[in-house]
Order: structure tokens, then C-alpha cells, then sequence
């Protein structure tokens, strides 16, 4: 059975990486719960995708510039203002699995403290585009599930399969081929194929065999 994972939450029906997004995504029935982490300046894991606030807030700056305190009188859509990680997982333990991507330096140690603080190991896995940052999650403890995020067809992608090493990849959909896949399966490691926005594509994916699929819109695989 394929997982679904809802992108930044629920992003095509709440604002992306908020508490309502989440909730969407428990409603809805997601598999797992996507979204994006980065340090404040006095070193509080926030969930934003973006390094500066301006997009999805009506503020300016950066993250790494503002403290939390500064971070939360910013507004997003919907009366919805930027979690911590901490907030993310009262919110989610026991309802949702997550699923965490490192965006900066420095956060791979405070993840995984409160991981471990949380004792919410079993449900998490940690993605990014960053080698270094799942070598440095892995190292602090290699029981973490962690998947590679690329954009185009890593030269390097096999031997760092084995060199982090990973536990599954993560394609985005256009370059997400039966031949990674079935190279993938041989090593035993999973496939996630995300923004996976449409019906047909997922269903192309799923019929090509991937094990998990991302998507801002996963009313169109679950209860569909």
C-alpha cells in the first residue's frame, strides 16, 4: 500500500506549515506529515520552508536574524502563526507520523534532541537536499530513518545510498523512473516521489512502484 504524505501539512487547503495545515492532514487521514525546519536566532527549531519569513508571513527577514519571540508576532494567512517543532509534535504525537527536512546548519542537533525527548523516534524520518545534514543526523544516531531529496539525478546518488547511508530516496516526481526504483528495491531501500499534485501522475508512480508519494493535495489519493 502506497503512503501518502501531505506536503507542508496540507498545502493545497491551509497555509503551508501551520498548525491548521497539520490538522488538515490528520483529518484527511495522511500517512505522514511533511514539513520544513530552521533555527531562530537564540536557537528554537521554527517549522518554515523559507529562509527569509517574507513569502508566507506579512514580515521581512530572515529566520536565523529573528528571535522566536520576534517570529511569533508574525502573521500568516488565516490567522495562523509560525510553529515550533515542539508545537508540531503536540499536536501530531500520536495522530500522525512526521516527516522532518532539514533546511539550515544547526539543526540537525536540536532535531534530534527533541526527538529523543519527545521519545516519538519510531514515527519520525528526516529528509533533506543536504548530504551533510543527514550525515550529521545519522552520525548523532544512526537508528533515524533519513532519505536523500534531489531535483535532478544524483552522479553520486548509489554510493551516497551506502555512504550516509540512507534508508530510502526521495525523487521528485518528473525524473522518477521505473530503473531508480527497481535499483532502489534491489537495495532495499523505499522510493518518495513528491509534489506529486495530480491524479494522473500519482497514479503513473504508483504503477511504476514507488512506496510513498508527497503531494499538497492528498484528497486526491486518500478516500478518492
Amino acid at each position: 500500500m502506497v503512503k501518502i504524505v501531505g506536503h507542508r501539512g496540507a498545502a493545497g487547503y491551509a497555509p503551508e506549515n501551520t498548525l491548521l495545515s497539520f490538522q488538515t492532514a490528520i483529518d484527511i487521514g495522511c500517512d505522514r506529515a511533511e514539513f520544513d525546519v530552521r533555527l531562530s536566532k537564540d536557537g528554537e527549531i521554527v517549522v518554515i520552508h523559507d529562509a527569509d519569513v517574507s513569502r508566507v508571513t506579512d514580515g521581512k527577514g530572515f529566520v536565523y536574524k529573528m528571535t522566536l519571540a520576534e517570529l511569533k508576532k508574525l502573521n500568516c494567512s488565516q490567522n495562523q502563526k509560525i510553529p515550533t517543532l515542539q508545537e508540531v509534535i503536540d499536536l501530531c504525537k500520536g495522530k500522525i507520523d512526521l516527516q522532518i527536512e532539514l533546511k539550515a546548519e544547526g539543526t540537525p542537533q536540536s532535531v534530534n534532541q527533541i526527538i529523543l525527548q519527545n521519545n516519538i523516534k519510531k514515527s519520525v524520518v528526516i529528509t533533506s537536499f543536504a548530504v551533510d545534514l543527514l550525515k550529521e543526523i545519522k552520525n548523532l544516531n544512526p537508528k533515524f530513518k533519513v532519505g536523500l531529496l534531489f531535483k535532478a539525478y544524483p552522479e553520486k546518488l548509489w554510493r551516497l545510498v551506502n555512504k550516509i547511508p540512507l534508508d530510502f530516496i526521495c525523487p521528485r516526481y518528473g525524473i522518477t523512473t521505473k530503473e531508480i526504483i527497481n535499483q532502489a528495491h534491489k537495495l532495499g531501500k523505499s522510493v518518495y516521489a513528491y509534489h506529486v499534485n495530480d491524479k494522473d501522475t500519482g497514479n503513473k508512480l504508483i504503477a511504476l512502484g514507488v512506496d510513498e508519494i508527497g503531494t499538497d493535495f492528498p484528497k486526491l489519493f486518500i478516500n478518492s
